[in-house]
């Protein structure tokens, strides 16, 4: 790990030699820091099945953005945000990442979507000292390996589905464990999670089956599980793979119990599945807002960006929402001359940051970059009717 001391002392004795070689003092600002602004960018999929989820989250961050900036920015800046559509592709998300961090000089990559193109384009941003913030994924690569410049908001699917395994072996007797895994960064996290907590039950022949994304038939995936009698299933699934996935085994007569992490803990995998996912459950650390039932807080908000947008607010508009929220919140605290390393410093200091939508307060420090408490921060849904309905909070 790179201890905050060691870095600085680096810093300090690169800005002299800089300072020695240009023949002045003068510093140099970090890239997307302007007199006037602060440039953000992020890429995400504005096309696509998984539109879905990127859509509402951009919507969510530039909501917070305009908020900040019609109360007069931040440290006489306003925060401009770049969007570029990835279309969950890494090649589209590599030419965007180089478009953000080259051709438009982003101070920092915030709220990018989904896993693996996020793995593309985080190596190509820390290298030149821009941060990667707040990925919209929950795998573990956001914060794992320790870097000064990434920071993770989001309890880590491996956990989500080590506390869920927990409560159904140890509360619903279930002794055999399946897993419907997409073939990639993401769906390995959940396939990862899985596993490991099975063997912590003294359950070590789960059940393994992947698919390839944008899977349409899980006909051979299905039936294995059910041949091999998988009682509880794990979806490393999104949107279309979840409803496709539990759609096949429905019109075979095969019933377990299904479980998706927070990537399908989504309310389009109630509407759009039309009955087929009643009785499904997922995993996330914060609940989806349903108008009727919200505190007059959170219907106001939800309003206001229905109002914006004209559209319903979802969760994933929250997801975006709160990742913006936090974020400008540490670049107010680094103060007038902003700077990576600065606002860094800015998020090790937060401590016990509320939600104000139910979900767990997060906190930083200088040795751990991830928001949330990982073994206990997850929160435990169900599919009943037309919404998801809260069951109990999860740990391990």
């Amino acid at each position: 790990m790179i201890k905050r001391r060691q870095f600085t002392m680096g810093l300090v004795a690169g800005a002299a030699l800089a300072a020695a070689t240009l023949g002045t003092t003068a510093a140099r600002a970090d890239q997307g820091v302007h007199d006037d602004k602060i440039v953000l960018g992020t890429h995400t999929p504005l096309s696509g099945s998984v539109a879905l989820w990127g859509i509402p989250s951009s919507n969510g961050m530039r909501m917070k953005i305009e908020e900040v900036n019609e109360a007069g920015g931040i440290n006489g800046r306003k925060i401009e945000l770049i969007v570029e559509d990835n279309a969950y592709q890494q090649n589209k998300a590599a030419q965007a990442g180089d478009k953000l961090l080259r051709r438009d000089k982003v101070f920092a990559l915030i709220g990018a979507l989904g896993t693996p193109m996020n793995m593309v384009t985080m190596s190509r941003a820390l290298k030149m000292n821009v941060m990667n913030i707040f990925p919209v994924t929950a795998a573990k690569e956001m914060y794992e390996p320790y870097h000064r410049l990434k920071f993770s908001l989001f309890t880590p699917y491996y956990d989500q589905m080590r506390a869920a395994i927990s409560h159904f072996v140890d509360n619903e007797g279930i002794k055999k464990i399946g897993v419907l895994y997409q073939d990639d960064d993401f769906g390995k996290n959940v396939l990862e999670g899985c596993v490991d907590q099975a063997k912590e039950h003294g359950i070590t022949d789960v059940v393994t089956v992947n698919f390839k994304r944008g899977a349409k038939d899980f006909s051979s995936q299905v039936a294995k599980l059910r041949s091999e009698g998988a009682e509880l299933v794990c979806l490393g699934s999104i949107i279309g793979e979840t409803i496709g996935a539990v759609a096949t085994a429905r019109k075979i007569g095969y019933n377990p119990k299904f479980l998706v992490s927070s990537a399908g803990y989504v309310p389009e995998n109630v509407t759009l599945a039309k009955g087929l996912t009643e009785g499904m459950y997922g995993a996330s650390q914060t609940p989806i807002p349903y108008y009727d039932d919200a505190t007059p807080e959170v219907k106001a908000w939800m309003d206001k960006y229905k109002a914006r947008f004209e559209k319903d607010a979802v969760l994933q508009s929250i997801a975006g929402y709160e990742a913006m929220e936090v974020f400008l919140k540490a670049v107010e605290l680094a103060g007038k001359d902003v700077t990576a390393e600065k606002v860094a410093i800015a998020l090790e200091s937060i401590k016990d940051h509320p939600s104000n939508f139910g979900g767990a307060p997060v906190s930083f420090s200088e040795d751990d970059h991830l928001g949330p408490d990982a073994r206990s921060s997850a929160k435990l849904f169900q599919v009943q009717g037309d919404k998801w309905v809260y069951v109990k909070d999860l740990k391990y």
